[in-house]
């Protein structure tokens, strides 16, 4: 198939079909709308299956792309299934919360050089939708190597590192502290940005390959690290994501009406998952203009919750420009076509309550942008003399998260100076011996796909270890390896034109 014969335009609408902001708003259920048999068969065959694929390259987890792709065009979803979650363990997941277009899969997609790029994110999610619907379980795979690793942290990072672990043979022991699986994909993401059916079915999936679960067990504080070696396991992987929020240390923070967002949206659908009447929760938001502090998922995410909890008005207050938000810009287009408006170049400096305690107005300073920081985005300069008051009945702050620090410190293990477990690069081990650390409590908040792909990496180090192998490089076993006879018949084409 040659490049101009492609269609231009994917199935459904650009970039994802979805339900009108009009009806959505009004509940909690997804906004995008996925495909159908049909629908997923014809965007497929748009994919011009590049041998060498840049999309695969893209891909944290190098989720095969071409290889699930051929053979959704032949109507086989089930071998496209075994070419998706030979890498993913979360297909219906990351389909759906990947930024694809905005530095991963589709961003890097050959067909997206002349037309829009292939949909490789609703393919995912239409072959993870489909196994669920007819129900594909795996068979569990026997302890045959006679190792025990415990996990502790049950979201993206130590779900994907329990799946590869499992495949090898290894028994496998998720510790989580919520009463579900699942971390931040699980609590930390909305409804309607992720359903949880579609989670909890991949979760379902794991299980099934004989993964054990300890819910509601909270490791340093119920039990310790030594006390799980003593049960005879023979290593330890913790994975227990972000959890330190960032604050914006400014006047009036502390008052009420001033809430977190990662709080605001893990109280939300803790009650939605349990079942429980939204209007108990203790935010004040029905009928309120609130405010939303931050540029990135969680503040667009917050924003679209606080219009579903009730909100009158909603606005995004960010200190750089929307060019520079690094919010996915398919969520900050849902995010506007609610209602929700941007108030850009801004920066709250104090917060200003009445007599009752509560938060009334907020102190803001216009911006303008200087030279590019450390993050590559134009720095924030505060133009003096711009203060101006706004009214506001409640205020939601998203500034970011950093690592869960909670065991490190308990457990006294060594740190980076913005509060990770500090790990051997190329090991992933901590300064306890025979104890691993991966994902978001390493790094800080990342994308799912990248603390899958960082759980991964730490498991076939942990595996090597204890069956005393040579390590193996996972990036370049599925893209390398797996592409090999085509990269190495392009490189001899390449030294034959220069010649």
């Amino acid at each position: 198939m040659s490049l101009g014969r492609i269609k231009p335009k994917r199935v459904g609408g650009f970039p994802r079909p979805e339900r009108p902001p009009e009806e959505r708003v009004r509940d909690f259920n997804e906004i995008f709308i996925p495909y159908t048999e049909e629908q997923a068969i014809e965007e497929a065959k748009r994919c011009i299956l590049c041998p060498i694929p840049q999309c695969v390259k893209a891909c944290p987890v190098r989720t095969d792309v071409p290889g699930m792709i051929e053979y959704i065009q032949k109507g086989d979803f089930r071998k496209a299934l075994e070419m998706l979650r030979e890498t993913n363990c979360l297909p219906g997941t990351t389909g759906t919360v990947c930024p694809q277009l905005g530095k991963l899969c589709e961003a890097n997609c050959v067909v997206g050089k002349v037309g829009e790029p292939v949909a490789i994110g609703l393919l995912q999610r239409f072959l993870a939708d489909w196994e669920r619907k007819n129900r594909i379980l795996p068979k569990e795979i026997p302890w045959t190597t006679g190792k025990s690793i415990a996990i502790i942290g049950g979201g993206p990072a130590g779900l994907a590192a329990a799946e590869l672990l499992k495949r090898y043979g290894h028994r496998v022991v998720i510790f989580e502290s919520k009463p579900m699986m699942g971390g931040t994909a699980m609590y930390g993401i909305p409804e309607f940005h992720l359903s949880k059916e579609v989670l909890s079915w991949e979760v379902e999936y794991i299980k099934a390959l004989g993964v054990e679960f300890r819910t509601g067990v909270t490791v340093g504080k119920d039990l310790r690290l030594k006390d799980i070696f003593e049960e005879g396991f023979d290593a330890i992987l913790i994975t227990t994501g972000p959890g330190d929020v960032k604050r914006l240390r400014v006047p009036g923070e502390d008052l009420k009406g001033v809430y977190n967002a990662y709080e605001f949206i893990f109280d939300v659908n803790e009650a939605i998952l349990e079942g429980r009447p939204l209007d108990e929760l203790p935010y004040r938001i029905k009928g309120m203009r609130v405010a939303v502090i931050g540029g990135g998922d969680t503040a667009l995410d917050a924003s679209k919750l606080a219009l579903r909890m009730g909100a009158k008005e909603v606005i995004i207050v960010y200190r750089r420009s929307e060019a520079e938000m690094p919010g996915y810009f398919v969520s900050r287009n849902e995010a506007k076509a609610e209602g929700v408006k941007l108030m850009i170049l801004t920066n709250p400096v104090r917060f200003i309550g009445g007599e009752d305690g509560w938060v009334k107005q907020m102190e803001c300073i216009k911006m303008r942008l200087g030279e590019p920081d450390e993050s590559g985005r134009r720095r924030p300069i505060p133009i003096p003399g711009s203060n101006f008051i706004m009214d506001v009945d409640a205020v939601i702050v998203a500034i970011g998260r950093g690592p869960n620090s909670f065991l490190a410190r308990v457990e006294g293990l060594e740190m980076t100076r913005w509060g990770g477990i500090k790990i051997n690069p190329e090991t992933y081990e901590t300064s306890m011996p025979n104890v691993y650390a991966a994902g978001d409590v390493v790094t800080g908040e990342t994308l799912v796909v990248e603390a899958m792909a960082e759980g991964r990496k730490a498991a076939q180090r942990i595996h090597e270890k204890l069956m005393g192998l040579p390590p193996t490089d996972l990036d370049k076993l599925y893209f390398e390896e797996r592409y090999r006879k085509r990269i190495l018949e392009k490189r001899k084409k390449q030294a034959k034109t220069t010649q």
